[in-house]
């Protein structure tokens, strides 16, 4: 009598032994390991970049900040400076405009004034130029120069000279527009712009015959 046969198993005794090569779990099994491996690699290489990421981001960031750190003391050093530079040259031009005041009055006991005596406010104008914008170093020339005038032309101990008087005029006025974009470059405050700078005072209009000003 002929043996009955099942396609996939074949009956030995009380079991049933599978026909599958031994070979496919074990290709499986490995499949499955190296699905695992591949993620894992995969899984830390997506991580890595991340990092890798966040590191580049914080830098750029960190860079960023110092940037920004080292524009603020730049200008900070720019501030002083321009500070330093405006008042070093506001008082050589007064000390300029004193001399030509006191050789006007003979103060200064020399009938000729010296070839330099400019020397140090023309210095100190040359330097300005270098940090004062335009409108501060064209005032700052223009009170240099009427400094100039008002000493190299005054007469020696004759303050009766109408021109004198006219030299001095033009060198206040010169000199008040000089402070007063001095001070708008510097951001001081100037609070009730109706007064006069300090240091000055507003001239007095005469009254009339009605006694109105």
């Amino acid at each position: 009598m002929p043996r009955l046969r099942w396609i996939g198993s074949v009956r030995i005794h009380h079991g049933i032994v599978s026909s599958t090569p031994l070979w496919v779990p074990l290709v499986v099994a490995g499949i499955g390991v190296a699905g695992t491996l591949a993620a894992g690699v995969a899984g830390g290489l997506i991580a890595q970049r991340w990092a890798t990421q966040r590191e580049e981001t914080a830098w750029t960031r960190e860079r960023a900040r110092e940037r920004e750190r080292w524009s603020r003391e730049d200008e900070s050093r720019t501030f002083e400076l321009r500070r330093e530079v405006f008042e070093e040259f506001y008082q050589a031009v007064k000390a300029l405009a004193r001399r030509a005041y006191d050789h006007g009055y003979g103060f200064d006991g020399t009938p000729e004034l010296p070839f330099d005596w400019h020397a140090d406010a023309a210095a100190k104008l040359t330097r300005l130029g270098l940090y004062a914008d335009r409108r501060v170093a064209a005032a700052a020339s223009v009170a240099y120069g009427a400094a100039w005038t008002w000493g190299q032309h005054t007469k020696y101990d004759d303050p009766d000279d109408p021109e004198f008087y006219e030299r001095q005029e033009k060198f206040d006025q010169a000199e008040y527009e000089l402070l007063s974009l001095i001070r708008q470059a510097l951001s001081i405050p100037e609070g009730d712009i109706r007064l006069p700078l300090p240091g000055y005072a507003f001239k007095e209009t005469p009254a009339n015959e009605d006694g109105q000003s």
